[in-house]
């Protein structure tokens, strides 16, 4: 069964069984409340007629009251002047006078009334009911049964009317019930139904589906930690189907790599093997089969480089950031210079934690991807900025003490749309120029790597036509040495 009809099936049912107990609270009060008032006034007409008794005993004396409950006299007159219909029973039980059916039978009414207090009974007689009341009038020795019966058959009859009217009510007030718990259940599982067939999309791949308007209730909390969980579901999706898309252009890139060179080598190898070449052309297959293997052994290497850091736990050493930088660019000096680049170098004096051997890969790395993207001024910055922890990828809205090292080129740029793959190992924006060059597109990715191991990422800046600017932000310990 359906939540909605099981919702609707159980509420109805409550409603009609709490109904149904009111309603027959509230006849039986009024029945016994009308009862107690029938008795009541039941009583009232006993003692009215004991009173008419009683004047007749004073104004016709004790012998004549003698007479009556020997049963001497007929006391059919004075039955006439009292109210409601009265029996006459000597002590002993014998009847003196009734205006009863013969059917009546009074054993137990008598047996229960006495002179000090009345018995009552209720009795169906000749499809009535009656309320019998009995009492013992005594005077010296002598004594009768006084009975007055008070036809209370309306009080059924009223029950019965109220009972049906109440039926009607009954059936009317569940009929309308229904009607609105039907609606009320609509409203209360629409969100419900909602966040099914919103569940059931995302079932289907249809992971940007999200569940509105459903109100800020509980259902409402559930369906905005639904949306949050359809959020991380999608992005967690993407970032699945980016990181397997990732796999497979890197083993398609690495094969292309591999076989590139591979080609190449044997090609001249073969060459060399199977023809008279002339000692100039000796040389030239030579030359290329070096070359090829020049670029496979970089590739290696930096395969290699890229596998230890993924499985290697690197311990950071305080150093002096503007003494850093400064050795790092006489370290590649001769690179520069040999390609004709001039390199500038400019840094605030402040310690920050790095390992000196992969900081100076990444600066290489870096310099090189300069290089090869056409640059001929590289300037390399550093300087303490206080920033939000939350803006480098960290925890926290506090504010924080960096140290920001910019390498900044004037080179060909990145486009903007090859932005988010740069460091992807082997791609490459221009990959004839970085063939040429012995480029494999794992050197940005080695970099990043290194990046966070040092807690930090590699921000780039570029407009795709003149220039590149590459950011690496470390946390700072200010200009004082806390070693």
């Amino acid at each position: 069964m359906k939540l909605g009809a099981k919702i609707f099936f159980y509420i109805t049912i409550l409603f009609s069984i709490a109904f149904l107990v009111a309603g027959y609270t509230l006849i039986s009060c009024f029945y016994k409340t009308t009862i107690n008032r029938e008795m009541e006034t039941a009583v009232e007409q006993y003692q009215y007629n004991k009173f008419i008794m009683q004047a007749n005993l004073i104004t016709k004396g004790e012998d004549w009251f003698t007479g009556i409950a020997n049963g001497e006299y007929d006391i059919s007159s004075l039955a006439a002047d009292m109210n409601h219909t009265v029996a006459f029973f000597t002590l002993d039980s014998r009847t003196l006078y009734s205006g009863f059916p013969e059917e009546a039978e009074y054993s137990d009414l008598l047996a229960n009334a006495a002179s000090d207090k009345v018995s009552y009974q209720f009795f169906q007689m000749q499809g009535r009911a009656y309320l019998l009341i009995a009492g013992i009038i005594e005077h010296n020795e002598t004594g009768l049964y006084l009975v007055t019966g008070v036809d209370v058959e309306r009080i059924s009859e009223q029950q019965e009317q109220i009972v049906r009217k109440f039926e009607t009510v009954y059936i009317a007030a569940i009929g309308i019930a229904a009607f609105f718990i039907f609606g009320l259940t609509a409203l209360l599982t629409k969100p419900i139904k909602l966040l099914t067939a919103a569940t059931k999309k995302i079932a289907d791949g249809n992971y940007k589906e999200r569940v509105t308007g459903v109100g800020e209730d509980e259902v409402g909390q559930l369906a905005a930690n639904f949306n949050q969980m359809a959020v991380a579901i999608e992005e967690k999706i993407q970032e699945l189907s980016d990181s397997a898309k990732q796999k497979e252009d890197f083993v398609a890139n690495f094969a292309h790599e591999l076989k590139t060179p591979l080609t190449s080598i044997i090609g001249y190898a073969d060459r060399i093997y199977q023809k008279e070449l002339s000692k100039e052309e000796q040389k030239k297959a030579a030359w290329y089969i070096w070359n090829e293997g020049m670029r496979l052994e970089s590739l290696s290497l930096k395969l290699m480089d890229l596998t230890i850091l993924n499985h290697k736990d690197f311990e950071l050493q305080e150093v002096r950031a503007d003494v850093l930088l400064k050795e790092l660019q006489s370290d590649v000096e001769y690179l520069v210079t040999e390609k004709g680049v001039s390199l500038g170098c400019m840094a605030e004096a402040a310690y920050i934690d790095v390992e000196f051997d992969l900081f100076k890969t990444l600066f290489l790395n870096i310099i090189e991807n300069s290089i090869k993207a056409g640059a001929d001024h590289i300037q390399v910055s550093g300087w303490m900025k206080m920033q939000e922890g939350s803006a480098l990828g960290r925890e926290g809205d506090f504010s924080r003490l960096y140290y920001i090292i910019q390498f900044e080129d004037n080179g060909c740029g990145i486009p903007p749309q090859e932005m988010k793959r740069i460091t992807e190992a082997f791609y490459m924006v221009d990959k004839s120029r970085s063939r040429k060059q012995h480029g494999a597109g794992i050197g940005l990715a080695l970099s990043e790597k290194i990046a966070q191991i040092h807690g930090s990422r590699l921000e780039f800046e570029s407009d795709g036509k003149c220039g590149t600017k590459v950011r690496v932000c470390l946390e700072c310990k200010g200009a004082e040495n806390h070693a």
